[in-house]
């Protein structure tokens, strides 16, 4: 496979970003049938820092992170380039550029999501109910 970068986002691929925000969550099955429109999209990472993942100039896929509270907000991968280590390595970026203590959330329903989270250190310090279901909230300390 040829070589992964990883680097902050160029505002004009917010709109390939959308789409694969929308392929991902749709193909993924955990969440409400809905797709999100560029405004709407941007309102949901408005204030975030996003890094983009691409393998030869393609992207596949992002992550950002709500820096006020160290909050991974979103890790979404291209469903083509799943469990190919593009989710680990924007992980590990993110945890990297950012330090810890870093938390996020995710659905309970999403079990793969969730096994790739514990997988990789993080642990469950609560759980919830949000607009979109059951979910925990995971902390990674070390």
């Amino acid at each position: 496979m040829p070589e992964m970068t990883i680097e902050a986002v160029n505002q004009a691929e917010l709109p390939k970003l959308c789409n694969l925000f929308n392929l991902a969550r749709v193909k993924n099955g955990c969440f409400p049938d809905e797709t999100f429109e560029m405004a709407e999209f941007a309102q949901v990472i408005e204030g975030e820092r996003l890094f983009v993942s691409r393998i030869a100039n393609k992207i596949t896929g992002f992550a950002s992170v709500w820096e006020p509270d160290n909050f991974l907000h979103h890790l979404y991968v291209s469903p083509q380039y799943q469990r190919q280590g593009v989710g680990s390595a924007l992980l590990d970026y993110c945890v990297n550029l950012f330090g810890l203590p870093m938390t996020l959330k995710c659905i309970k329903a999403n079990v793969a999501a969730c096994d790739f989270y514990e997988k990789h250190g993080w642990h469950i310090a609560e759980k919830a109910e949000g607009p979109e279901g059951k979910y925990f909230l995971y902390i990674r300390e070390t």
